[in-house]
């Protein structure tokens, strides 16, 4: 029998928002429950998904920052299979195509030795980015579309995720991510993110 998680609501957990008249609020026990549910093979695939991603940029090269960098600067509207061999071509040549052209732009400037947090645009790109970079630490939690609606207990729509442009508001999502790692015991936030979005997907 799984146990189940204890929380006490902290104050952040009563923040909310309101797109078009809806209340929606962003909780650590909306995350838990989802984590919850998951099956032993969805907490396997989750608890290692991005040690394999850091895994597969050590893999490129020494230079793991700059190949996690190239990444996460080619990630946004990509496939993660696409986005694995857009990153391996492009470290192996010296620069990136095959995606949006602001995307490659930013994977060249990475390529070219520049900080990929000072390159990186977007929370959730920074976020995958840092991820990657320390599997292994709470340091990046990715608020992406499933993460909204798990985090907020529905499946929303663009208007309500529109939310998280708001000040702040990424990092309360992420918040949420954080403590439900840390009333689980034994899991970092990114892993917590991960089992969550697998399990949620496949519901």
């Amino acid at each position: 029998m799984r146990r189940r998680m204890a929380w006490h609501a902290m104050p952040d957990d009563a923040c909310q928002f309101t797109p078009r008249g809806t209340v929606l609020r962003p909780t650590t026990p909306n995350v838990l429950r989802v984590y919850e549910r998951a099956t032993s093979a969805e907490r396997s695939d989750g608890m290692r998904w991005y040690r394999d991603a850091h895994e597969f940029a050590a893999s490129l090269t020494d230079d793991v920052p700059t190949a996690v960098g190239v990444l996460a600067a080619l990630s946004p509207r990509m496939p993660w299979g696409r986005n694995k061999a857009l990153a391996s071509d492009a470290v192996a040549r010296g620069y990136a195509s095959g995606a949006l052209l602001d995307n490659v732009a930013k994977a060249d400037a990475i390529l070219s030795g520049a900080d990929p947090l000072a390159v990186l645009r977007g929370d959730k790109v920074r976020n995958f980015y840092l991820a990657i970079l320390e599997p292994d630490s709470h340091a990046g939690v990715v608020i992406d579309r499933h993460a909204f609606d798990i985090a907020v207990g529905r499946k929303t729509g663009d208007a309500a995720r529109q939310a998280l442009a708001r000040k702040g508001m990424y990092d309360r999502f992420a918040r949420a991510y954080r403590r439900a790692a840390d009333a689980v015991g034994g899991v970092t936030a990114g892993q917590m993110q991960a089992v969550t979005w697998t399990a949620w997907r496949a519901a």
